[in-house]
């Protein structure tokens, strides 16, 4: 194009990052710069979007002391991109910058109002926060839209306090938006989470034109309610829609034949999802490898763990945990040196796994390997929870599986002291 201009280059970097090509909007923004051209706040929104996107908080920082310097922070548009920017980059979850941003901004619109409450849901604990302000929105006569009542929902949902939720879809019901799948699907979630499935099924049944991720939303709802039944009914239900199917449609499913330990559903799942191509997905993978473990065929579940060519910390854990559960201390714990050797580091569940693999290894030597790795695992764990029970508890029987009585009856009072009990277990058979 021989004639560039401020719109032109604009309206490129805005369909890069529109269209998920962030790194491209980057590099176009940059040319820009070097072509002469001064950005507008249209420029600056979307060049931070595309830092949203690919997580450059640094980069989003100096862009936002340029967006100071040329008095275009307070600008609704910009003043959105920033809020969204902080929430989603912020390594701790904290919604601080987030709220600075959006408090700086001498005006707000319903844009601003669901950008800084969708941020606070986001962050995972400040979901009354995200109430409380979308509370704010409407005393400050601004209308949701059907975003602001999706995000408001998720955070009802999360709080599982379907009360606050059924005043928030009044309103949407009132304004005309009960229909927008965006806010079905929120709403299904919510009773999902609040273990109120008959009410899920009649949100979710409700909806004049579903989408995958109603389906996906009952789906999930149903698995986490302890209903596979239903999931696999809905399962069929999806494939004759023609929707499609995802990988957390699948991962569902599978979580669904696990809690009923049917494995026959299971592999039925692993065989249709091999048809649709997603036998490299991680995220399946490891719901497989769970699936399998789960079912007590911890051979396959294996074959999915060796197959893999991508492993994170959940298949690792995966794969051990399956080990230690089957009574295969040696290869749990062959597993895990396998993990620290590819410097995956181990999580919460992983040093669990790992000592009640150790608990179940003959201690014939008090100082022997399996023990030590056992009590450094136990350690780690009460360091990061140390009102956790089931750490005290394997703890304890790694110091009885070693003869150490003295150290068993420290452990005990300490749980005494602590006010711990043992969580009860329990069975299941298909």
């Amino acid at each position: 194009m021989p004639d560039r201009n401020l719109v032109t280059w604009t309206l490129m970097i805005t369909r890069f990052a529109q269209l998920g090509c962030a790194r491209d909007a980057i590099v176009m923004f940059l040319d820009m710069e070097l072509s002469g051209y001064a950005p507008d706040r249209f420029t600056y929104s979307s060049v931070l979007s595309a830092c949203t996107e690919l997580g450059l908080l640094a980069l989003g920082k100096q862009l936002h002391s340029r967006v100071i310097c040329f008095g275009l922070a307070l600008d609704v548009c910009v003043g959105c991109s920033l809020v969204n920017m902080y929430a989603k980059c912020a390594a701790d979850g904290l919604v601080d910058d987030s709220r600075k941003a959006f408090d700086r901004m001498p005006a707000h619109n319903v844009m601003s109002w669901t950008t800084i409450v969708t941020a606070y849901v986001q962050s995972g604990e400040c979901d009354k926060e995200a109430i409380e302000l979308f509370c704010r929105m409407i005393s400050s006569q601004i209308q949701p839209n059907q975003f602001s009542f999706s995000s408001v929902l998720k955070a009802c949902g999360n709080l599982t306090d379907p009360c606050i939720g059924e005043q928030v879809y009044a309103y949407a019901v009132k304004l005309g938006l009960a229909s927008v799948n965006c806010v079905g699907n929120s709403l299904i979630s919510m009773y999902a989470k609040s273990r109120r499935m008959e009410d899920a099924r009649k949100a979710f049944d409700i909806l004049f034109e579903k989408n995958l991720v109603s389906y996906n939303a009952i789906v999930d709802g149903y698995t986490k309610n302890m209903k596979s039944e239903e999931t696999f009914l809905l399962f069929n239900e999806i494939a004759d829609t023609g929707i499609g199917i995802n990988a957390f449609t699948f991962a569902s499913l599978l979580s669904g034949a696990a809690s009923i330990g049917a494995m026959g559903k299971g592999e039925q799942i692993h065989g249709r999802l091999l048809k649709e191509g997603f036998e490299s997905n991680q995220c399946i993978c490891n719901a497989l490898i769970s699936m399998y473990s789960r079912c007590g065929n911890i051979e396959s579940a294996f074959q999915v763990f060796y197959q893999m060519e991508d492993r994170n910390v959940i298949s690792w854990t995966s794969i051990i945990t399956g080990f230690a559960k089957h009574g295969f201390a040696a290869r749990a714990l062959e597993m895990f040196r396998k993990m620290l050797e590819t410097g995956t580091k181990p999580n919460e569940i992983t040093f669990v796994a790992v000592l009640s693999a150790c608990s179940h290894v003959a201690m014939e030597f008090i100082n022997s390997m399996p023990f030590m790795l056992g009590k450094h695992a136990a350690e780690m764990i009460l360091e990061q929870e140390p009102d956790d029970p089931a750490a005290y508890i394997l703890l304890s029987n790694l110091h009885a599986s070693a003869g150490q009585w003295r150290d068993v009856a420290k452990i005990r009072k300490s749980m005494k002291e602590r006010n711990l009990i043992k969580e009860a277990g329990y069975s299941w058979i298909e």
